[in-house]
């Protein structure tokens, strides 16, 4: 599913990114033009997933798997990828969906508290 598709039927998607330029891999190998993009409904589940850039079609096969078998984005993040590979922006995407939430000022207060604790 596309961004449009999804927001016409969910508008609370969400879209993640990661840039290839962000990945070591790509960084070493020179080609870092390319991105992974991935859409998520309100509940985390994958709706769709687009990768532009050099091996783009090896790379879509986890995704498309975690569409068909409707999983969550949670799923994808925690997979354990080879490292340094094109494969890691896939995961990066993935894990960019908690961003917000581990970096939120509730999250400071929370560890700041727990800090006065031991």
């Amino acid at each position: 599913m596309t961004e449009t598709a999804a927001r016409a039927v969910e508008p609370a998607a969400r879209v993640l990114r990661w840039r290839f330029a962000e990945n070591d891999r790509a960084q070493t190998e020179r080609e870092t033009e390319g991105m992974v993009k991935v859409v998520t409904g309100k509940s985390g589940r994958v709706l769709g997933a687009s990768i532009l850039g050099a091996g783009a079609g090896d790379l879509i096969l986890p995704w498309a798997l975690a569409i068909s078998q409707k999983l969550k984005i949670g799923a994808m993040a925690n997979l354990v990828v080879p490292y340094p590979t094109r494969g890691e922006a896939s995961k990066r995407a993935a894990g960019s969906y908690y961003t917000a939430a581990l970096f939120s000022a509730r999250t400071r207060r929370l560890v700041r508290l727990l800090a006065r604790f031991g």
